[in-house]
């Protein structure tokens, strides 16, 4: 059985951590030609299986073990990229719960049910045992509610990230960042984009309730 104090205990794999910091401004430079990013002395993971170039951001590990206070309002590019591409749980990274009617996924309450169809995602799935957990560490979720959904079909969409464009002197300027998704088929933008997250859009939508926490008593 599960304790409180356990599950106080328990960070998400993809949550932020003190210590963790980017580490790509300086290594940025222009694809040949001039069109797009890259960085100057690329290395395997730099770009995902389309090509898109991921921001480098720092880990605090001691081993296998990931160390650091928690910054639970900010997810790690590279531990969410991890979770999401294999559709792992964010809070343990074991396979993340399916079922006959597809993969569990946490969203904003706040969303109607005629949107749920197709919805954008950047939050990784979760399994059955830390579902409830991984919402009570987002702080979007712990603070709006949320709601549980199944999808069948969670396919591969784009990426959120900063965009840059090329400023006096040979610099690169970072732009503003909306948070919307950039879709895989807008290669024009993705040329200029460090990507931070991984999104997915969800197909065969169906909400479906948690298991009562370890400690409820009805």
């Amino acid at each position: 059985m599960t304790t409180v104090a356990a599950t106080a205990a328990v960070i998400p794999y993809i949550t932020a951590r003190h210590g963790e910091e980017p580490d790509f401004a300086a290594n940025l430079g222009l694809l040949p030609g001039g069109q797009g990013l890259r960085y100057l002395a690329e290395e395997p993971g730099d770009r995902d299986a389309q090509g898109v170039l991921w921001g480098r951001v720092s880990q605090s590990r001691d081993g296998d073990r990931l160390t650091g206070a928690p910054r639970f309002a900010e997810v790690h590019p590279s531990r969410q990229r991890e979770a999401m591409a294999w559709l792992r749980c964010q809070v343990c990274m074991r396979p993340a719960s399916r079922t006959r009617a597809g993969w569990l996924f946490l969203e904003s309450a706040g969303r109607s049910a005629d949107r749920l169809e197709g919805m954008l995602t950047a939050q990784p799935p979760a399994c059955a045992e830390h579902a409830r957990l991984a919402a009570e560490r987002c702080p979007h979720l712990a603070a709006g509610g949320f709601i549980a959904v199944r999808a069948r079909l969670p396919r591969l969409y784009g990426v959120i990230g900063t965009p840059y464009r090329p400023a006096p002197g040979g610099r690169l300027e970072p732009m503003a960042a909306d948070d919307i998704p950039v879709p895989y088929t807008d290669r024009d933008r993705l040329r200029w984009l460090v990507a931070s997250q991984l999104v997915r859009r969800l197909q065969g939508v169906t909400v479906v309730a948690l298991a009562p926490p370890a400690n409820h008593h009805p």
